[in-house]
């Protein structure tokens, strides 16, 4: 049964009334109750009449340490997935994404694998455990999804040694969370039961991290599903709530019904497809703007990109060192038309990455620019201009001139200027000093010229 069939039947089984639900509940337990004689301790998958085969397209799969569950769903590389073809991912040069990888490189996609897992709970610590273990991976013409899953606790180290398994052959995984959460928890339970952990050999790129410092800025939420639909175009049906999972599989391992893992299963897929696709996205639109061509030769999907994105990948080329692609794309976003708020930032940017050039006449343009915007920024660029024509320029009345006009502003906000008063009050007294110098520098080149 493939991920479509699954999302058919999905929507059938939300037809039925809850009345029907509760007396199907009650029938499959009097029929529990007639097999307990005859196996007294079994597997939940041995509980009912029907395994979790009937549910799920997969079978048990055996290793040196027991039995397992296992599905597994091959996509063809033409089918569609919102905006993008699953084949993209095999075709996307995914070199650029080495931006938040620092002295390391991506692997091919098809040494490269997508991991994500379905836990008993999200609080961490030995009490929790990844019941359902989900790959995807590029395999000749298809992405392959393979999943792991946990029927009862006893068979947690047989599906531990199918993942090392399954991991052999690759040099890279994605994740989403995982550094934080995944790849912690796997490690742990590893641990526990007295097996090598497979993951400190693999290249591992987290694409929380960089999702949210390309797409943060524009949308309000960058959990994956919101991703996928606001990036990708993708929008579910027939899914379940994460937060629902955990509930899922205790009802499972409490009264045997597999019935309820089946949207439990197409969850975890869909994770693992949008994974990704937001990789392939993503190393896209950042190798599209790294292109050495002008707007016109751009690709027309570069040239619809979203004003404010190209303000975050400015600040990704700039974390990463290359100034002037920061400074190229964060014009070009300001032309594009920015908020406000965010065209003052911007603004900001552009000046500090001058100043750090040592283009001082183009920072102080922009500096000018921004004291007529926001006051948390207009004080910054008082002070830069200050800083400006007292060191650089000499000129010890026009940053004096500068220098009140920032005081003024701070004696107006008041301590409310900080979210700290003693940063406040740092930032007041440091004002002090500065105007207190730069009218004894005035008063004595007033008495150089007397003389």
């Amino acid at each position: 049964m493939n991920l479509e069939a699954k999302l058919q039947q999905l929507k059938h089984a939300a037809q039925k009334s809850s009345t029907e639900a509760e007396l199907e509940r009650q029938l499959e337990y009097l029929q529990r109750l007639e097999t307990r004689a005859v196996a007294p301790f079994p597997l939940p998958a041995q509980r009912v009449p029907k395994g979790i085969e009937e549910y799920i397209d997969g079978g048990v799969e055996q290793n040196k340490l027991g039995d397992f569950f296992a599905a597994r769903q091959a996509l063809p590389f033409g089918r569609p997935y919102g905006k993008l073809r699953i084949g993209d991912l095999s075709t996307t040069e995914l070199h650029p994404l080495n931006l938040f990888l620092p002295g390391a490189a991506l692997p091919e996609p098809s040494r490269l694998m997508f991991l994500d897992t379905e836990t008993t709970g999200l609080a961490g610590g030995t009490g929790t455990c990844a019941f359902l273990i989900g790959l995807g991976a590029v395999e000749g013409a298809q992405f392959v999804v393979r999943q792991f899953f946990l029927r009862d606790y006893p068979e947690e180290k047989a599906i531990l040694a199918a993942l090392s398994e399954a991991l052999e052959n690759y040099e890279g995984l994605v994740t989403f969370n995982g550094k934080t959460f995944d790849v912690p928890l796997l490690e742990t339970r590893y641990a526990l039961a007295r097996m090598k952990s497979p993951f400190a050999r693999l290249l591992h790129l987290d694409l929380l991290h960089p999702a949210r410092r390309l797409w943060k800025l524009r949308l309000e939420s960058c959990a994956l599903g919101h991703l996928e639909t606001e990036v990708l175009g993708v929008h579910r049906q027939g899914d379940v709530d994460g937060s629902e999972i955990p509930g899922i599989y205790f009802d499972y391992l409490r009264t045997g019904d597999a019935r309820g893992l089946q949207p439990v299963f197409y969850h975890n897929a869909l994770d693992i497809i949008s994974l990704a696709a937001l990789t392939t996205e993503m190393a896209g639109v950042i190798a599209a703007h790294t292109a050495n061509t002008d707007d016109a030769a751009r690709p027309a999907f570069v040239n619809s990109t979203s004003s404010i994105d190209l303000f975050s990948l400015s600040r990704i080329f700039e974390r990463s060192g290359a100034q002037e692609l920061s400074i190229s794309t964060c014009r070009r976003a300001i032309d594009a038309g920015l908020p406000q708020t965010i065209e003052t930032q911007a603004l900001w940017q552009m000046a500090s990455q001058h100043k750090r050039r040592r283009e001082h006449d183009r920072a102080v343009e922009l500096w000018i620019e921004v004291t007529s915007r926001e006051e948390q920024f207009a004080i910054r660029a008082l002070e830069e201009l200050a800083i400006h024509y007292e060191h650089r320029r000499r000129d010890a009345k026009t940053a004096l001139d500068y220098a009140e006009r920032a005081f003024e502003f701070l004696n107006s906000r008041g301590e409310n200027y900080e979210s700290s008063p003693s940063l406040a009050a740092c930032q007041h007294q440091r004002f002090i000093h500065r105007l207190k110098r730069l009218r004894r520098k005035i008063d004595e080149q007033g008495k150089r010229l007397v003389i």
